[in-house]
């Protein structure tokens, strides 16, 4: 018999689009004018975006108080400046983690002439028991095909991310049982926990110590984050 564990698919055609002349903006979850009771954060993951931003171009976005953020390209490189004075261009197997305590304003810059460049932008609100400043960049392996790598760890979330070839399969067991998962494809497609999902659907699951998962393509990659359910 199949077990159904309380879960929710964010499937990729849903999402709130922002267009504009600059760039193109995917909100998983709600965010600014984008507002659906179906799209509430997962736990404390808030914000999952994706951004397509155009050559030459340059965004920028407050990030509020007591948030951590990952930026995390996806296609190309991008240029990383905020008001705090951190600088840096980050390349698709490198991310920047950010914490701070008071309203942070962040600058992504397009350097390329003739092509779009896309990332991630994935904040979590945290309690400020839980809250440190720090400003980190990772650097993880692209190289290494059907095993998870680990990505981030900011307080009590932890963040992986893998590439499978298809039919290969994988397996994340939570090292919190209190916690939720949220899976999100970044490519390709997966069959995880009876469900399937495609590029740049997410899957939230409650109650779960183990999810299993198999590529059902080439190349598939898959983010992993482990969600504190309660502040």
């Amino acid at each position: 018999m199949i077990v159904q564990i309380p879960a929710q698919i964010y499937k990729s055609d849903a999402r709130g689009v922002f267009n504009s002349a600059k760039h193109n903006r995917f909100a998983t979850f709600n965010f600014e004018h984008y507002q659906d009771i179906s799209r509430k954060g997962f736990g404390s993951l808030k914000i999952l975006n994706e951004v397509i931003l155009a050559p030459q171009q340059r965004i920028t976005r407050i990030v509020s108080s007591n948030s951590n953020v990952i930026i995390l390209p996806l296609f190309g490189g991008i240029e990383y400046k905020d008001n705090f004075g951190n600088e840096e261009f980050l390349r698709v197997d490198q991310i920047r983690v950010i914490a701070a305590d008071d309203d942070l304003e962040v600058e992504i810059f397009n350097p390329y002439d003739g092509e779009n460049v896309s990332y991630l932008e994935i904040d979590f609100q945290m309690s400020r028991q839980y809250f440190k400043n720090y400003f980190q960049q990772y650097k993880f392996d692209i190289t290494a095909h059907n095993k998870m790598n680990a990505l981030f760890e900011i307080e009590k979330a932890l963040g992986f991310i893998g590439i499978y070839d298809g039919r290969k399969e994988g397996f994340y067991t939570l090292k919190n049982t209190e916690n939720g998962v949220f899976a999100f494809v970044i490519n390709g497609a997966f069959e995880i926990e009876n469900r399937l999902l495609e590029a740049k659907d997410g899957l939230g699951m409650k109650r779960i110590s183990t999810i299993e998962w198999e590529a059902l393509s080439e190349t598939a990659i898959l983010l992993v984050i482990e969600v504190p359910l309660k502040q």
